[in-house]
This record gives C-alpha cells, sequence and structure tokens, in this order.
C-alpha cells in the first residue's frame, strides 16, 4: 500500500504517519513494444460501447476526497467520479472545468469563480457555489483530518457571492491554484449534516458515492472491484459521455495473476506489471506498452547525526561508490533514470542538462581518503580514530528493495566500507526513524512528488525534531531558498531557485538520489485513446474506446 504524506507518498513504507499530498506534472507518455503498429482507425459513431477493466495491486478505499490518503482513490474521485474546480493540463497549469472562469482581484489578495450552471450531481440535484465552499470549509476543519491542507495553506476564507458565483480572499503563492486541480468537489446537500469527524466512517466514502463526474457509480465488491458506468448527462463541453458504457477497476495484488488477467482478456490494462515481466510483455503483439516519467524517486538516507555522514564529501564519496545506472538497467528493466536530485524530468523546472554524479569507485576512494579514512589494521574495512566505517541500511521486506540494498553493499565493501542490511517490516521501522532520536545509520526509501516543491519538512533546519526531517541536515542557504521558492510565481525566478535547490542537493547529498522510476502499464491493443501521464493514469479515460471486437469479451 502506498500511503500519502506530507507532499509526497511513503512508498512501500506503510506508516501511521498522517500528512500529506499527490502527484506531479510533466512529460506525456510514449506507446512502445511489440504491438506499437499502427491500428485500423474507426469512425466517432462506430466507438461507443463495452466495458473497460483496469486492474492494479491496490484497492481504491474510498471516493470521499475529504478523507482518502491513496493514490488510487484520488485519481478516481478527479477524473472519473467527481469534477475539480479547475482542472490542469500536462504542465499543471489550470484549465477551466467546474469553474468556467476566474478572476484574481489586482492586489492578488483575493479570486473570483464562475461557475458552469450545467452540471448536476448524479441525484439530479445541481452543482453550485455551496458545495465549493462546502468542500473549502471542511478542508479547513481540523476534525476532518484532509491528508493535503497544506495545498489550501494561502486561502483563507470563502464568500458565497451568489448560486454560481464564489470568492476567495487568498494569500500569494507559488501555486495559487494547483490544490484546487487535486481535490474533488464534494456535495453539500449529502454531506453538509455529518460531523467533520464522521466523515471519513459514513458510507457516501464506499457505498453511498453521487458524483458529478463523467462516470457514475454502480457497486462496489470490497477487496475486488469498483463498477462505473458513463454518465449520459456529463456536459459536451467537458468532454460529454465517455465512449465506454462501462469502466471497472479491480483490485489484484498479485503479479501472477495480473499478467493472468492482461493475457486472456480478462483485464484490458494492468497498472505498473513487475518490471521482471516487461520484456515477455513488450514481445506481445496483443499488448502496448505506455509509459511516462512517474513523478518519484527512491533514495538512501543518511543520517548526518551519525559521526561518518555528518561530512558532505563521505555522502558524495558514498554515492560515486553506488553504481546506480546497474540498478536502472537491472531492476527497473531500463524504466528509468539515474537521478540528478529532487526535482526529476516529470517537473517543469527539471533542467536535462544537469549530469548526476557518476559511478567512479576511485573517485569514492580518493574522497574517503581526504576525510581521513584508511585502513590502518589492514582488513580491508576504512577506519577512522579506531571506528570502521559499519553501519547498518533499514529495507522493508520488498524483493526489490532487498535487490537494491544486496547491490549497495556489494558497491560500498569494493570501496572498503560494512554496510549490513536489516529488514525489517515498516511498523517496526517507523519509530527507529521518525522518532526525534533518530535510531537509524541509513534507510532506503522512495517519495512520489508534487508540483509545488515544498521541501521544508525534508530540509528546513527548524524541523530536524519533526517526523520527515530525519537526515538532520541543516543548511542555511538551502532554508532561504526553500521559502522563496513557496512565494514567487515568475516562472523565470522560481526556475532558477529550483535549479540551486538541485545543486545543494547536489553538493551536499543527504540523500543519495539513486533513480527516477518511469511508470509503466500494459493495454490490450484493442482499447485505443488511452493516454497517460504525471496527471494520472486515468487522466483520459472519458476518450477511452475499445474496438468493435473487443467489446464480445465481456457482458
Amino acid at each position: 500500500m502506498r500511503l500519502t504524506v506530507h507532499r509526497r507518498h511513503l512508498r512501500y513504507l506503510t506508516l501511521t504517519v498522517a500528512s500529506l499530498v499527490m502527484a506531479c506534472g510533466g512529460d506525456s507518455s510514449s506507446q512502445r513494444g511489440a504491438s506499437a503498429s499502427p491500428r485500423p482507425d474507426f469512425p466517432e459513431a462506430e466507438r461507443s460501447g463495452g466495458t473497460v477493466v483496469v486492474a492494479g495491486r491496490n484497492d481504491v478505499t474510498s471516493a470521499n476526497a475529504l478523507v482518502s490518503l491513496d493514490t488510487e482513490s484520488l485519481q478516481h474521485q478527479i477524473h472519473v467520479l467527481f469534477v475539480t474546480l479547475v482542472r490542469a493540463d500536462e504542465d499543471f497549469s489550470p484549465l477551466p472545468y467546474l469553474a468556467r472562469e476566474w478572476t484574481f482581484s489586482p492586489d492578488g489578495n483575493s479570486v473570483t469563480f464562475s461557475l458552469r450552471e450545467d452540471l448536476a450531481w448524479h441525484d439530479g440535484e445541481p452543482v453550485t457555489a455551496r458545495d465549493v465552499a462546502f468542500t473549502f470549509g471542511r478542508v479547513r476543519d481540523p476534525e476532518t483530518n484532509y491528508p493535503n491542507p497544506a495545498y489550501f495553506d494561502a486561502w483563507e476564507a470563502v464568500e458565497i457571492v451568489d448560486e454560481y458565483t464564489v470568492r476567495f480572499t487568498v494569500r500569494p503563492t507559488a501555486y495559487p491554484l494547483y490544490g484546487w486541480t487535486r481535490l474533488a468537489i464534494m456535495p453539500e446537500h449529502i454531506l453538509g449534516d455529518v460531523p467533520p469527524a464522521e466523515l471519513g466512517t459514513h458510507p457516501f466514502g464506499t457505498t453511498e458515492p453521487v458524483g458529478s463526474g463523467p462516470f457514475r457509480f454502480v457497486e462496489r465488491v470490497p477487496g475486488d472491484r469498483w463498477v462505473f458506468e458513463a454518465n449520459p448527462d456529463f456536459p459536451e463541453e467537458l468532454g460529454g459521455r465517455p465512449y465506454v458504457d462501462r469502466y471497472v477497476y479491480r483490485a489484484i495484488p498479485e503479479d501472477a495473476a495480473l499478467t493472468a488477467a492482461l493475457r486472456t482478456g480478462e483485464v484490458d490494462v494492468v497498472l505498473q506489471p513487475a518490471p521482471a515481466e516487461l520484456p515477455r510483455l513488450a514481445a506481445d503483439t496483443a499488448l502496448t506498452l505506455i509509459e511516462y516519467g512517474a513523478p518519484e524517486y527512491d533514495f538512501i538516507a543518511w543520517n548526518s547525526r551519525r559521526p561518518m555522514f555528518s561530512d558532505a564529501s563521505v555522502r558524495r564519496a558514498l554515492t560515486m561508490a553506488i553504481d546506480r545506472g546497474a540498478l536502472v538497467s537491472a531492476l527497473l528493466e531500463g524504466h528509468g533514470d539515474v537521478a540528478v536530485g529532487p526535482v526529476g524530468p516529470w517537473h517543469w523546472a527539471y533542467d536535462a542538462s544537469d549530469e548526476p554524479i557518476p559511478f567512479a569507485p576511485d573517485s569514492a576512494r580518493s574522497a574517503l581518503a581526504a576525510a581521513g579514512w584508511g585502513d590502518a589494521d589492514g582488513d580491508g574495512i576504512l577506519d577512522r580514530d579506531g571506528q570502521r566505517f559499519a553501519f547498518e541500511l533499514f529495507a522493508a521486506p520488498r524483493e526489490k528493495w532487498q535487490d537494491i540494498a544486496a547491490a549497495v553493499q556489494a558497491n560500498l565493501q569494493d570501496v572498503g566500507i560494512e554496510m549490513s542490511i536489516q529488514v525489517r517490516e515498516p511498523a517496526a521501522i517507523a519509530p527507529l526513524v521518525f522518532s526525534p532520536d533518530r535510531r537509524f545509520d541509513a534507510l532506503l526509501l522512495g517519495w512520489s512528488r508534487d508540483v509545488p516543491l515544498d521541501d521544508r519538512e525534508l530540509w528546513a533546519c527548524d524541523r530536524i525534531e519533526q517526523p520527515f526531517q530525519f537526515t538532520s541536515y541543516c543548511d542555511a542557504e538551502l532554508d532561504a531558498v526553500l521559502d522563496s521558492m513557496q512565494v514567487v510565481a515568475d516562472r523565470e525566478v522560481l526556475d532558477a531557485l529550483v535549479d540551486r535547490y538541485n545543486d545543494i542537493m547536489a553538493e551536499d547529498q543527504p540523500y543519495t538520489f539513486l533513480y527516477y522510476a518511469d511508470h509503466v502499464v500494459v493495454a490490450r491493443v484493442e482499447l485505443r485513446g488511452a493516454t497517460m501521464d504525471s496527471r494520472g493514469d486515468w487522466v483520459s479515460i472519458t476518450d477511452w474506446w475499445l474496438e468493435p471486437a473487443a467489446r464480445t469479451r465481456r457482458p
């Protein structure tokens, strides 16, 4: 399971820490594989009908956008079942959706949204300014425990001007409308009387959702599937009725079962199959691969409270000693890139000319020697002032993590560093890493990212005692850069700040940034119109259609 944490998802490590966020903006998807040859075209009139089935490892936990934590739920909320106030283009610039237009006041301290008047809830009630104001009020109420409150830190108050006009007071911020692209508007006439603290258990989220989007809820089988049908009344200006009659999402956690369901035609799309399966799937002419840069990176965090990790030159040496390119080749089957820093190819501010720290074991040995690490007793392990360079790396019990840890262990042994691997359940790792005393040496982990690059909880000097500042790294210049990034709206200025952020990280290496993993989806070739990017796998679902022959595979 992937839990949502403050401005990123904590992947593969299940924690009880409550916090924030989701994904980011970037490159469009590409299709490739044995099946990428042109398919016969069909006129618009022949594209409607059929049922599309998508399968992933994780279930959708809730349709309630005010309380859900997982990516699958968020994506179904904003692309399938509901509408957002505004939606995002590929660079995450805002586009009209429920709001047909908006105007900021000359001083930038307020924004007025004019809403569409032709959108209805699936029970027939109109979607109005009351729903927008209600959603905002619940997001701001701490008893709701909305997982992404920082999206709306700059939003202070709301006023219903009339039935289809709503005005907010807002402070200047770098991405003023971003949060509204990630939050589905909820129905005031259904949830308005529900106490905020009870929203998480209300049946609206699991058995009685009433949406306003392109698909309507039909049924849910817990732990197995969600079923939706096309909304025939969805406004034409917003895309109109989807092509497919029904859309089904299935939770199939086992890799072998996922692959088998795809090959037999039981499902049309599999989200992120096991990397080891990709060569065989790519060679199957009945399938096609859809691939895009995922808004995430994997890393090793160094606890700088440990003397051996307090020196930036030593941390850089550790990065030079790790063959990250081999990890991309062997573990990701080439579906990814060696990481430069915290801002990757999915983000508009990523600088493609930046080069990652190279794999250079000889340079690593020299840097370690310059920092005073030598082999005084000739046992093959570096030491300094009587302390051996030996430490523990924590990793969750996932095959991928264990493979990475084993490769890193071999690389570091080659330069005279002894690393032991401690595989523990996430519940056992969490108190060691997130507690104020930071009882760990190094940690293998992954973040999913967000477009607003507010990483102060990771690095700010005044947050060293907070859970996610577990490296205890502190740099006054970086503090100033990260603070400025939250209030600058000019993209050229923001781009320069992001460059400086990446530069500081590259120099100081509080993390060894391992790689950016591509997101790979495998689909049957009869599914057409499926484009995906960092906004989500379902961003184009209203345009998906099945070739006529494929519609007979299932009822």
